[in-house]
């Protein structure tokens, strides 16, 4: 599902596989026949393309029939009467604010304009809720759009007016110094809310051997305990929408016989703090990234 999702082109035989495989309906996919098309002021076309913004986002596939929410068949559009101006044209008419980057892919069987399937791949949408033309707002539940309660609504734009900070790289080096390895990296984390972030915590965590010694220029947390050690951030640095900085930086400092034990034997995590929210990153590239710099430098370790 998530390769399909991620597509940005459709052929004609991309389109019959998804029949011949029985794709299923879900909250992410929905398939619509022609007649899907037929209302000719569009509310019902901007309601389900909303909802999918208002959601998690997807696509509309009209144009495929579904039986018990599986694709079943084809239903062909009329692209001379329906055409992908006037498709899109019923979309950012009905639904206010407009839905960025929203994507209609048209596809013609045997090149012919009478046969179109129409894809709209909707994205999450950054900017809602977006409201309908009919005064509603609309989100995704199984295979449906369903109007979205009083408390949806009220919370989808506090959602909106929050920050919201993520990983988003580290920077490790290495560097040797007679029978020592430096190991230094930089953490970057990203606001992805339209809010600037200024309340939020990055703590790097080391379980495993302590066979180190952690130096850093800056003013961060170090805490030592039996079965881990970890460093966190202290100054907050106002991290505006949308911009990657250098939170968390530190060195590692190892005799060069321990520093292939250290990579076997020990687990690194980052967990980031907002406001209200918190999460923990077991899958980053730190470790990954020290283990490709020893097997770069074997020698290094003999």
């Amino acid at each position: 599902m998530a390769s399909l999702l991620d597509k940005i082109e459709f052929t004609q035989e991309e389109i019959l596989d998804i029949i011949s495989s029985k794709t299923e309906e879900s909250i992410n996919i929905d398939f619509k026949d022609a007649r899907a098309l037929s209302s000719e002021n569009g509310k019902e076309i901007s309601k389900d393309v909303s909802a999918f913004a208002n959601s998690d986002g997807g696509m509309i596939f009209y144009g495929i029939n579904e039986e018990n929410h599986v694709a079943s068949g084809l239903s062909f559009i009329d692209g001379d009467k329906y055409n992908k101006e006037w498709l899109e044209n019923k979309i950012t008419t009905n639904i206010q604010q407009r839905i960025e980057n929203l994507l209609i892919i048209p596809v013609r069987f045997d090149n012919d304009i009478t046969k179109t399937i129409y894809i709209v791949k909707i994205p999450k949408s950054g900017s809602s809720p977006h409201i309908n033309a009919d005064k509603k707002y609309y989100r995704r539940f199984n295979f449906k759009s369903v109007p979205m309660e009083e408390y949806e609504v009220r919370d989808s734009y506090l959602r909106v007016s929050e920050s919201r900070v993520e990983f988003d790289r580290c920077t490790v080096r290495m560097k040797r110094l007679i029978d020592e390895i430096y190991i230094s990296i930089e953490i970057h984390a990203i606001n992805k809310g339209n809010n600037i972030a200024e309340k939020y915590r990055v703590v790097c965590t080391i379980y495993g051997n302590k066979n180190f010694i952690c130096t850093t220029e800056n003013k961060h947390i170090q805490t030592n305990t039996e079965s881990y050690f970890s460093i966190a951030t202290n100054d907050v640095i106002p991290i505006f929408p949308n911009e990657s900085i250098n939170i968390l930086s530190f060195n590692l400092r190892f005799h060069n016989s321990l520093l292939v034990d250290f990579c076997k034997k020990n687990i690194i995590d980052l967990t980031i703090y907002n406001q209200g929210t918190i999460e923990t990153i077991e899958e980053n590239s730190i470790l990954k990234d020290i283990e490709k710099l020893v097997e770069k430098n074997p020698r290094w370790f003999k």
